[in-house]
C-alpha cells in the first residue's frame, strides 16, 4: 500500500496509471462486445425464414423488455456478423429460433451487461476526476515550513558579528516602525546573504525572526521545481499570501540559485515563469506591510540581475567563515553543556589551527570529540580528543588498518621529514604544530602548522616558500631513496595551483597575461615549479643529517609535535616560526 501512495504522488506514475486504466477498460469491453453490422427485423426474420443463420445470442439490455441479438449468417460463401436491438423476452426467441433449427445461447444473467457498462463508466469517470482534481491541487505540496515563533536569538549565533549588525536595523525596524517611517524610512524588501557553506546564514535568519519575534517561514529553492509549467509560480503565488496573513514575517528562501538562476542560461518553461513570478511578488508588497524576503546562496554569480536591483534583494550581507576570535566564540557556544578540560584554553588551540573552518566544521568537531571519549568511557573531553577530532574532521579518520610495508613507512617518514625540514627555513609561514605519519583519509602523513593570526593577504615572498615546503617531500625521497613516488602528488596538485594563480589571478609573474592559455605564461608557472623543486633538493643535501633524525624519530614515535622537534634537532627554545637552520 505505501509503494502506490508513494508512487502516485509522482506526476509520471500517474500518466502510466491512466494509460493502463485506459488500456484495461478497452480490453474489458472488446471482450464481451461483438463488432458487427446491425440489421432490422425483417432481415432478422428472412435470414430465420431462410435457415441461414449459424448460431445467436441473447442477451439483455439495461431497459427491461429490450434485448440485444447477436449471431452470423452465411452470405454467399461468407459468414457474417450481426446484431439487433429489439424488444423480446427470452422464451419468444427461444421458440423463434429452436423452431428453425439455430443454436442460440441465452445469457441468464441480466446483470453481466449492465455490470460491464458500469464498471466502464466508473474507470473512466474515475480518470477524468483523478486528473481534475490533481491539477487543482498540483504546487500544494510543499509550500512552507512556518515556525510561528523560533527560538533562536542573535546570542545563538556566534561568529559573524559584522553580518548581524547589519540585519539588526531589520529587527528594529520589525519591532518599532513608526520611528522610522516618521522620516520617510522603508524597511528593505529584501536580505541576500551570501557566503560559504555551514557559515550560518539559515541560522542567522531564524535569528532574525527570533529576535522581532515574528512568524518564520522556511522553503527551499528547490521546492518551486517542478516537472509542469506553473506549478512553481503558483507556490510563490502561494507562499507570499500566507506571509501576508500571518504578519510579521520573515520569508526565508534557502538556495536562492535553485529557483533565481540567470534567465539567459536557462531557457527550462518552468523556471522562467517560477523566477517572473517571484519578480512579481517581491514588487507586489510594500516594506511597510511587515514581510521582509531573507534568502541565502553560495552562488551569486548564477542569480539573475533582476533579483538583486533595488526595490527586491536591497542589501547583501556576505557571510564569511569566522576568523579566530570568530571561532573561538562559536566553539564556547557549542561547548555549553560539555565538559571540556581547561576550556578556555583547549577550545583557543583548537580555534587557531582551524583556519578556514565553518560553524558547522566547529560544530561536528566538537560532536566528534564527545563521541570519541565516550567510547573510550571517559568523563571529560581532553585537548588530545579535540585535537584528535580535528585531525578526523579535517584530514579524515585514521586508517588503523592499513598496514604499509616496512619500505613504505620508512619513505613516508622521510618524506614528512623533508617538509618540516623546508618549514624549518622559512620566515613568514605560520609556526610548526606537529608532523606525524599516522594514514588519514587519502593521505599517509601530515605536517600541520599553527597559525598566531588569520592571513588575508598573501605576499609573493609567503607564497614562494609556500612551494618549497610542498616540495620538501619529494626533495627528501630523491635524496634518500634516489628516486620519487605517488605519494607526492597532492603536493604537486596543491602546488600548482598556487603557482597558476600567481601567474594568471595575482599577476605575480614577470609580465601581466591576459589569455590563460598563453604560452609563456604556462613557461613562467614551470619555472616557479623547477625552481622551488631545485632549491628544496639543495637544502635537504645540506640538512641530510637533520632529515635522517626526524625521519628516524618518525619511524619510532609516529607524531612529533613542536617542542619534540626542537629537542630533537637541538633548536633555540623560541617559536619555530624565528628558528631558521
Amino acid at each position: 500500500m505505501n509503494f502506490f501512495k508513494n508512487n502516485l504522488r509522482n506526476p509520471k506514475a500517474i500518466i502510466l496509471v491512466g494509460v493502463l486504466l485506459i488500456g484495461l477498460t478497452t480490453l474489458v469491453t472488446g471482450v464481451f462486445r461483438t463488432v458487427a453490422k446491425e440489421i432490422p427485423y425483417a432481415k432478422l426474420d428472412q435470414l430465420i425464414q431462410a435457415k441461414k443463420m449459424n448460431g445467436a445470442r441473447v442477451e439483455p439490455t439495461p431497459y427491461p423488455g429490450i434485448y440485444r441479438i447477436e449471431g452470423s449468417y452465411e452470405d454467399v460463401g461468407e459468414t457474417r456478423r450481426f446484431f439487433i436491438t429489439t424488444r423480446l423476452d427470452e422464451a419468444q426467441a427461444k421458440e423463434l429460433f429452436a423452431a428453425n433449427g439455430i443454436k442460440v445461447i441465452l445469457s441468464g444473467k441480466e446483470a453481466r451487461g449492465q455490470m460491464v457498462n458500469l464498471v466502464s463508466t466508473l474507470i473512466i469517470a474515475g480518470l477524468i476526476v483523478g486528473v481534475v482534481v490533481f491539477q487543482t491541487n498540483i504546487g500544494r505540496g510543499k509550500n512552507s515550513r512556518v515556525r510561528i515563533r523560533p527560538v533562536e536569538r542573535f546570542c545563538d549565533v556566534a561568529g559573524i558579528d559584522e553580518a548581524k549588525a547589519e540585519v539588526q536595523e531589520v529587527v528594529d525596524f520589525i519591532r518599532e516602525p513608526r520611528r522610522f517611517q516618521q522620516l520617510g524610512g522603508n524597511l528593505p524588501k529584501g536580505i541576500l546573504l551570501i557566503g560559504p557553506p555551514g557559515t550560518g546564514k539559515t541560522m542567522l535568519a531564524k535569528a532574525i525572526a527570533g529576535e522581532a519575534n515574528a512568524s518564520f517561514f522556511n522553503v527551499h529553492g528547490s521546492d518551486f521545481t517542478e516537472v509542469f509549467v506553473g506549478v512553481g509560480a503558483r507556490r510563490v503565488r502561494q507562499l507570499f499570501r500566507q506571509a501576508s496573513r500571518n504578519k510579521p514575517a520573515i520569508i526565508f528562501i534557502d538556495e536562492l540559485d535553485c529557483v533565481g538562476k540567470n534567465r539567459n542560461s536557462d531557457t527550462n518553461g518552468e523556471h522562467q515563469q517560477t523566477i517572473n513570478a517571484l519578480l512579481a511578488a517581491m514588487d507586489g508588497f510594500e516594506s511597510s506591510q511587515g514581510v521582509v524576503v531573507v534568502a541565502a546562496t553560495n552562488r551569486p554569480g548564477d542569480l539573475d540581475a533582476a533579483l538583486l536591483r533595488p526595490g527586491r534583494f536591497d542589501r547583501q550581507v556576505h557571510v564569511p567563515y569566522p576568523d579566530i576570535k570568530g571561532r573561538c566564540a562559536i566553539l564556547e557556544s557549542h561547548a555549553v553543556g560539555k565538559p571540556v578540560v581547561d576550556a578556555s584554553r583547549s577550545l583557543e588551540v583548537i580555534a587557531r589551527t582551524t583556519p578556514g573552518m565553518s560553524g558547522a566544521d566547529l560544530a561536528n568537531l566538537l560532536n566528534e570529540a564527545a563521541i570519541a571519549c565516550a567510547l573510550q568511557d571517559e568523563k571529560q573531553i581532553t585537548l588530545a580528543s579535540l585535537e584528535a577530532a580535528r585531525d578526523k574532521v579535517r584530514y579524515g579518520k585514521e586508517r588503523k588498518s592499513m598496514v604499509l610495508k616496512p619500505k613504505e613507512r620508512e619513505m613516508v617518514a622521510y618524506h614528512e621529514a623533508g617538509h618540516t625540514i623546508m618549514h624549518l627555513q622559512t620566515t613568514l609561514l605560520p609556526p610548526l604544530y606537529k608532523v606525524g605519519i599516522v594514514p588519514r583519509g587519502q593521505g599517509l602523513g601530515a605536517t600541520v602548522l599553527l597559525p598566531e593570526e588569520d592571513q588575508n593577504l598573501q605576499s609573493k615572498a609567503l607564497l614562494l616558500e609556500q612551494l618549497l615546503v610542498l616540495m620538501g617531500g619529494r626533495a627528501a625521497e630523491r635524496t634518500f631513496f634516489g628516486s620519487t613516488t605517488n605519494g607526492a602528488s597532492g603536493d604537486l596538485d596543491v602546488a600548482r595551483n598556487i603557482a597558476r594563480k600567481m601567474i594568471h589571478e595575482w599577476g605575480m609573474g614577470e609580465k601581466l597575461y591576459y589569455e590563460p592559455e598563453r604560452k609563456d605564461a604556462e613557461m613562467e608557472i614551470n619555472r616557479l615549479l623547477e625552481a622551488a623543486d631545485q632549491k628544496a633538493n639543495e637544502v635537504i643535501q645540506r640538512q641530510r643529517a637533520n632529515t635522517q633524525k626526524l625521519a628516524l624519530a618518525l619511524l619510532d614515535r609516529e607524531t612529533l609535535t613542536r617542542r619534540d622537534v626542537i629537542a630533537l634537532l637541538g633548536l633555540p627554545e623560541v617559536a619555530l616560526v624565528d628558528a631558521v637552520i
